[in-house]
């Protein structure tokens, strides 16, 4: 009886260590799950910040993913970059040349050629589409083996609206032709003061 009493004592012992060394790794578990800081250092600043100023568009683009990835990540990021971007850029000019149709327009700007506006939609494209980074960075891998990857870009206002008032100029519209000129300069101006991320 004795042994049989003693039996059922160290298996309760055994059964309450087992429980005791289950709570403990569930504890490890959680306190591994802890959420911190994205980025580097104390505050939540972006690598590869880069802003719109008097002379450039500017983005910073994003790509997360395992680490053995890095060329992919890279283009990734490029490519979410070039797109944030292109958005600004195509806002800041869009209007700009609403604008220029109103003034020249018979039909007080309803007779905005679409053709153009698709047009200088091309050139823009085709300036973001051939754009570098100046800035590119990868975070530390995660216990996931993740990494991120941050690249900053920029593009000249100068360049954009060079190419913008270029390719009006071409176009079949006599009055638009004539006023290129004056266009391109308005335009160089009041891309300067464009701040797409304030």
């Amino acid at each position: 009886m004795k042994t049989h009493v003693f039996s059922v004592l160290v298996s309760i012992c055994a059964f309450c260590m087992l429980l005791a060394s289950c709570g403990g790794n569930k504890q490890v578990v959680q306190s591994e799950r802890r959420y911190t800081n994205p980025f580097e250092g104390g505050a939540f600043d972006v690598p590869c910040a880069v802003y719109d100023d008097d002379e450039y568009f500017a983005a910073t683009g994003f790509a997360s993913g395992a680490a053995a990835r890095k060329a992919q990540l890279q283009l990734s990021a490029l490519k979410n970059g070039q797109d944030v971007i292109a958005m600004k850029m195509q806002h800041a000019v869009e209007g700009e040349v609403m604008s220029f149709f109103e003034e020249v327009s018979s039909n007080g700007g309803t007779d905005v050629d679409a053709q153009v506006l698709g047009g200088i939609n091309s050139v823009i494209m085709g300036i973001v589409n051939n754009t570098s980074h100046c800035c590119l960075k990868f975070s530390g891998v995660d216990e996931k083996g993740n990494i991120e990857c941050y690249i900053g870009i920029k593009i000249s206002k100068e360049q954009i609206s060079n190419a913008v008032a270029d390719n009006l100029s071409k176009s079949h519209k006599e009055n638009i032709r004539q006023r290129a000129e004056e266009f391109r300069s308005k335009l160089a101006e009041d891309l300067k003061a464009y701040r797409g991320e304030e």
